[in-house]
């Protein structure tokens, strides 16, 4: 038996992999002619974003904390970040009824905010990829209005 698999185990993802697997199955699973989004990759984190990649949805396993972060981030000026925040604010109880449990919005450093939920894990492993999978498929969709009216447009 190899290591890091159990006797009828599905085997342990590497990080990269089960990214990459986490955006397949997402993506395959948006509604036809849904816009796709630009993606920008680095190493373990993937940052998809339409317009300005400031306000992107980003997505990262960290092995060594045993969990996976999936969020919209704010990462530009603190202005806009404060105006993005605010308008996920305002509109917290209609997002949150559609994204479901477990998402929080954070004052994340002093200038960046996200909003964004953790997904714990001893490995990973497909079953996991098609949750997370899962919920960024409905980020997308429920967030996506919000994104273009935060960028004017």
């Amino acid at each position: 038996m190899r290591p890091g698999k159990r006797s009828g185990e599905a085997p342990t993802l590497k990080a990269r992999d089960f990214l990459f697997l986490c955006e397949e199955l997402a993506m395959a699973a948006l509604p036809p002619g849904f816009p796709p989004p630009e993606r920008r990759v680095m190493w373990t984190t993937l940052q998809l974003y339409w317009g300005r990649p400031s306000v992107h949805f980003e997505l990262q396993p960290m092995v060594a904390r045993g969990q996976v972060e999936l969020g919209l981030h704010f990462e530009g000026s603190v202005e806009h970040n404060d105006a993005c925040a605010a308008m996920v604010a305002a509109r917290a109880p209609e997002l949150m009824a559609a994204l479901g449990p477990g998402w929080e919005l954070e004052v994340w450093t002093p200038s960046w905010r996200r909003l964004h939920r953790v997904f714990l894990f001893e490995r990973l492993s497909r079953p996991l990829a098609g949750e997370v999978a899962v919920a960024l498929g409905v980020a997308l969709i429920a967030l996506r209005p919000l994104v273009l009216e935060m960028q004017g447009g």
